[in-house]
């Protein structure tokens, strides 16, 4: 059975860490760019790069697809819940240094 994984590549005031949650995957509906996830819209889904593996990645986007880039004059605040306490109350885990490298080289593409 695969799993869908959920990243949150970030929390507020730990920016070092990246925080997962594995669930099964009961059904072969994957969730698509925009879905909402917990408190967050999904930014990007990712097959697993390990071909043998069905594991799908989802990136959540904390800022639900607000653009930066073309930003409204008139907004000035943004509210951001993913503090550590909180990613850790729904079930998300700090991942550990071998699976955060790999998170971040093949899966998120992020230079390090």
């Amino acid at each position: 059975m695969s799993k869908l994984i959920y990243i949150i590549p970030w929390a507020i005031c730990d920016t070092e860490n990246i925080y997962t949650r594995e669930v099964s995957q009961t059904d072969s509906v994957v969730p698509e760019i925009g879905d909402q996830i917990d408190d967050w819209t999904v930014k990007h889904v990712i097959p697993n790069p390990d071909r043998r593996s069905k594991d799908i990645f989802v990136e959540l986007d904390v800022y639900c697809g607000y653009d930066f880039k073309n930003r409204s004059k008139d907004v000035s605040v943004i509210q951001i819940n993913n503090s550590a306490e909180h990613l850790m109350e729904l079930g998300y885990t700090q991942t550990e240094e071998p699976e955060k490298s790999f998170l971040r080289k093949r899966v998120l593409k992020i230079e390090v």
